[in-house]
């Protein structure tokens, strides 16, 4: 990817994150990414173009900090709770104008099912990492079980962004996990 594309990209994504969905213009992208005027219209021609660029950009973004996640050695609960831990924290902390531009997208998702097959795309990663570990602590039903666990995390997150400082103790966090692996 050309650095004026990810730069532009970038930006978008911080747009979406910080304004919503109607902040999310060629020319604004232009001017937060610090580009000439019409940089993001040469490579995304329309709106619709630029949004599809941004979902695929974000489910990069996804694929890299998902392949980081890995756990060294055999997993264990204690590791799992700690990345499952750290993927939540970063979603509203460091990586929060992130997830609020993904959940800007998943609105217009509703509308477009490019969009919403692009942001199924990143869920699965998600989905395929939690599951292969919860099989590997001895889950019944892995996927069910990484299915509960990410609506359960999804919770933590929206209510993490909406209302900053409220945070769950790691061992409800443990409870959902074990219950989980029953």
């Amino acid at each position: 990817m050309s650095e004026t594309r990810e730069r532009a990209l970038d930006a978008a994504i911080t747009l979406l994150g910080t304004g919503g969905a109607h902040a999310l213009t060629h020319g604004r992208v232009d001017a937060a990414a610090g580009l000439p005027r019409g940089s993001s219209s040469n490579h995304f021609r329309t709106r619709d173009a630029l949004v599809t660029a941004v979902v695929e950009r974000l489910e990069e973004l996804d694929r890299r900090d998902w392949a980081a996640m890995d756990l060294p050695g055999e997993p264990t609960l204690d590791l799992f709770l700690d990345a499952v831990t750290r993927f939540i924290e970063a979603s509203v902390t460091t990586d929060r104008v992130r997830t609020v531009a993904r959940y800007a997208l998943s609105v217009e998702a509703t509308h477009d099912p490019r969009i919403a097959a692009a942001l199924s795309r990143g869920a699965a990663l998600i989905q395929e990492w939690g599951a292969r570990v919860l099989a590997d602590l001895g889950a019944a039903d892995p996927q069910a079980a990484m299915r509960t666990l990410m609506a359960y995390a999804d919770g933590l997150i929206l209510r993490g962004v909406t209302r900053p400082g409220v945070v769950e103790p790691r061992e409800r966090m443990a409870a959902v996990v074990r219950a989980c692996l029953e």
